[in-house]
């Protein structure tokens, strides 16, 4: 089948069917004319009354498939096809035609649309996406023998289920089956009010379009070069594996791993806490910044911004973001065009597609105060710097390995170091709502308010922010910090996990920091022995919780956490009004070095201490990432058989 690329023997042969709720009918029109000449079969919500449940119509979808045809796709009401779609389409999948192909991945998913963003910064012209994320199912094609098993599979999930990309994707993962997504893709969502219960989540937008360009059909027949999911294939992977995401106007960090019971969905971290992971430094990711600012154009798009208002670290951090997809190319196979261009790979495509792939992530992921600022001009200087970003980090060197865990830290450094590295790899699968006390920090005086504003870029759990003595507590899980604090999500997790284990477990748990402040101890001295041995005492707790030995009766009634944490960007309390060019360049040089700290207190100066901990900590991190990865037994990524509430997302 796979040598049959012009079409002339009638392969492929495509029967299209479009899932439309009744309230869309109109829509149904324009997109059977964009398919021309294939032929569109309208499949409407056969219940639009009741609840929400794009399964109940995809079930149809999925068995309206013609019985001459090679191949099916199921489309949705609100896709806007590409000009030339049923070409660009029947030569996809002449060229790749026992794959399932998806048209189309949204944005920020966390895992999907970072494997398309390093295809494009690659140059490579399909993307293998993550199993166990939701499958995109605004266009996905099948061959026709899998399309007609999936129909079959799909009427035996009941509607309330509601979610039909997760369930294809358990159908796919218990098959081994890969998906494949277009780079660029051949469709976009268009912005309409949800009727399948997402309105909650945001606009949703193609990860990579590039509307209007030359995609010779040979183009379809590169190989993928790059796997994001192969820890999660059933033939296993020699290491582990991660995704970078900009949300919030922050770059974070999540780490893949062989798993069948945890949500491929985990949060992710600050890129800042866990770059020593990736055998990079803050330095090593910030540093091409002050140079790129320090360029002529680099000056002129630093003057753009500033003059426009656009937040100093909001910058950083979307270099940062564009650094880590630049290193993570480089280090893969085929790291674009200039190395290796492989048969579809064209040169005058590599710049548009790495461009696209940092816009989407400007789009998608500015917080609501600059995006209100986001002018052409400001888009375009911040698209400017992203890619410059990129192009530094295809040079960086990952090569670099942690310092080993028998570095002369200290012991009691070790053994803080060692807690958090063991936290850090805890999951949580349906983590409870959580009450956050927040104590002012006498530092810096950042109280409620700006921990609630940093709190809610946390996608977690339910957070509900209370000051002290803010009456009885509500039997929901209570963590006291203070207001400064650039709490990780890792130490989430480790909560929601200690109270998933131990659901009769009483008391609250406790940040380093406020623990020392309760103490009378100054949080923000390096490293005063007295400190460190009433942390280290006061976390031996969470050695018996490891270990399997923690019960509810000898639990303390304050757990400190062993999690360090840094000082975010609302605590830091930047000047009023614009900042001159100069003023606002030394500010990004400013955040960079703000990021670094103390294991023990966020205000600290960096420290010989703090970077041997947290090289104890990101090696033993990294390790144990090694050793679950390859311990993992082969086979597909699923345990036991099909069971509905697997596939409820907890976040």
């Amino acid at each position: 089948m796979t040598d049959r690329l012009d079409g002339s023997s009638g392969f492929p042969r495509i029967s299209v069917a479009v899932m439309y709720h009744p309230a869309r009918g109109d829509r149904i029109p324009r997109i059977a004319e964009a398919c021309a000449p294939l032929r569109l079969v309208p499949v409407p919500d056969p219940d639009p009354g009741s609840f929400p449940s794009p399964l109940r119509t995809a079930k149809r979808a999925w068995a309206a498939w013609s019985p001459d045809a090679t191949h099916h796709l199921v489309l949705q009401d609100d896709v806007l096809l590409v000009d030339g779609f049923s070409a660009h389409l029947r030569a996809a999948v002449a060229a790749r035609p026992d794959d399932a192909l998806a048209l189309y991945a949204h944005w920020n998913s966390p895992y999907n649309s970072y494997a398309i963003r390093q295809a494009a910064a690659g140059g490579a012209s399909w993307a293998r996406l993550v199993p166990g994320e939701w499958v995109p199912t605004q266009g996905l094609v099948l061959p026709f023998g899998l399309a007609k098993e999936l129909g079959d599979y799909l009427a035996g999930v009941p509607d309330h289920i509601r979610d039909d990309d997760t369930v294809i994707d358990l159908f796919l993962r218990e098959r081994d089956h890969r998906v494949l997504a277009a780079v660029p893709h051949l469709l976009d969502h268009d912005e309409v009010a949800s009727v399948a219960g997402n309105t909650d989540h945001g606009v949703r937008r193609a990860t990579v379009l590039l509307p209007g360009a030359d995609l010779p059909p040979d183009r379809w027949r590169e190989p993928p070069r790059f796997d994001k999911g192969a820890v999660m294939r059933a033939e296993g992977a020699s290491t582990w594996d991660f995704s970078v995401t900009y949300a919030f106007g922050t770059c974070f960090l999540g780490f893949l791993r062989p798993t069948s019971e945890e949500f491929v969905r985990h949060p992710f971290g600050r890129w800042s806490d866990w770059c020593g992971v990736l055998g990079l430094d803050q330095a090593d990711v910030l540093g091409g910044l002050e140079e790129y600012l320090a360029s002529s154009g680099g000056r002129e798009r630093a003057r753009t911004l500033a003059e426009a208002g656009t937040a100093p670290g909001t910058a950083a951090e979307l270099w940062a973001a564009a650094f880590l997809l630049g290193a993570d190319v480089a280090s893969g196979a085929g790291a674009g065009p200039e190395n290796g261009r492989g048969i579809g790979a064209r040169a005058d495509l590599a710049g548009p597609l790495r461009r696209a792939a940092v816009t989407s992530w400007i789009d998608s992921g500015l917080p609501a105060a600059d995006r209100a600022l986001l002018t052409g001009d400001v888009r375009a200087a911040l698209a400017d710097l992203g890619v410059a970003g990129l192009t530094r980090g295809l040079t960086a060197d990952r090569r670099r390995t942690a310092a080993s865990g028998d570095l002369s830290a200290g012991e009691i450094l070790r053994r803080l170091a060692t807690r958090e590295a063991e936290g850090f790899l805890r999951t949580a699968r349906f983590p409870p709502p959580l009450t956050v006390e927040v104590v002012t920090c006498p530092g810096c005086g950042a109280g409620p308010e700006e921990a609630a504003a940093y709190l809610r870029t946390v996608e977690f759990c339910a957070l509900r922010v209370v000051r002290p003595g803010a009456g009885p507590r509500d039997g929901t899980p209570w963590l006291r910090m203070t207001g400064c604090e650039r709490f990780p999500v890792h130490g989430l997790t480790l909560v929601a996990d200690v109270r998933e284990r131990l659901p009769r477990l009483s008391g609250e748990f406790v940040t380093r920091p406020a623990f020392l402040l309760d103490q009378g101890l100054a949080p923000d001295a390096p490293d005063p022995l007295p400190a460190l041995t009433a942390v280290d005492a006061a976390e031996r707790w969470a050695d018996e919780f490891f270990a399997g030995r923690l019960s509810p009766s000898t639990a303390p009634a304050v757990m400190v956490l062993p999690v360090s944490t840094g000082v975010h960007r609302w605590a830091a309390r930047p000047a009023a009004g614009l900042l001159e060019p100069a003023a606002w360049v030394e500010e990004v040089s400013r955040y960079g070095r703000a990021l670094g700290g103390h294991p023990l207190a966020p205000h600290s100066p960096a420290s010989g201490a703090a970077e041997r901990y947290r090289a104890v900590r990101d090696d033993l991190a990294g390790r144990r990432l090694t050793e679950i990865t390859l311990n993992y037994p082969p086979g597909p990524r699923v345990n036991g058989r099909f069971d509905p509430a697997r596939l409820v997302r907890p976040w």
